[in-house]
């Protein structure tokens, strides 16, 4: 058995410790608005947190001199766009996690087309086979570094025609999204899946 104290430990091993434990990590492409103009970044600090109404959270680390572009948007303008990076897209959404100074668009950098919203200011991704607008329900600041924990509601969706049927099943292989790992580059597919159902207690299984 390996086992570390945290206390023991500097950012950088914890970091290690958490990004190659916690995988894969789903890949949040995040565009804001602010006074200089539009940003797209990508986070793996990412998921689901409640369906009703419907939430997501990502959280953004801090860079030297304050709050990345992402954050410093979202204090400005407190809306956002949380896109599904798909296999096809994930040159693009890498050119977007360079650090270029602020104000520059990533998404024109990227090459992605940049779509007027519906019910929030940033733009959206075309390119991208889902969005989420989203309106900031909670900032919070985590850790020494700080981290900042968003949590925004989604007010809109927008899927790629086909992704999701008349009773709003998803198909995910549609999406074909691609996951994060731990290491410079370290990405992943998901070309191999299974279906487990649920257990009842007393037998059976769980309807869907």
């Amino acid at each position: 058995m390996t086992e570390f104290d945290p206390t023991d430990l500097d950012a950088q091993a914890l970091y290690k410790l958490i990004i190659g434990s916690i995988t894969p990590r789903p890949i949040a492409l995040v565009t804001t608005l602010g006074s200089q103009g539009p940003n797209a970044a990508p986070f793996s600090f990412f998921n689901g947190v409640a369906s009703d109404p419907a939430m997501v959270m990502f959280s953004v680390g801090s860079k030297d001199g304050g709050a990345k572009d992402t954050i410093a948007n979202i204090l400005e303008i407190p809306e956002f766009v949380v896109h599904i990076v798909s296999d096809a897209i994930k040159e693009k959404m890498n050119v977007c996690a360079i650090d270029y100074p602020r104000g520059v668009d990533e998404m024109a950098e990227a090459g992605f087309t940049a779509l007027a919203s519906k019910k929030v200011r940033p733009p959206r991704i075309a390119e991208a086979p889902v969005a989420f607008e989203c309106r900031l329900l909670h900032r919070l600041e985590l850790g020494r570094s700080p981290y900042h924990l968003v949590v925004g509601e989604v007010v809109y969706f927008h899927y790629h025609e086909g992704i999701v049927d008349e009773r709003f099943h998803v198909d995910v292989g549609r999406i074909n999204p691609i996951g994060r790992l731990a290491g410079r580059g370290g990405y992943t597919r998901i070309t191999d899946r299974f279906e487990m159902p649920r257990l009842k207690y007393g037998g059976g299984v769980q309807p869907e």
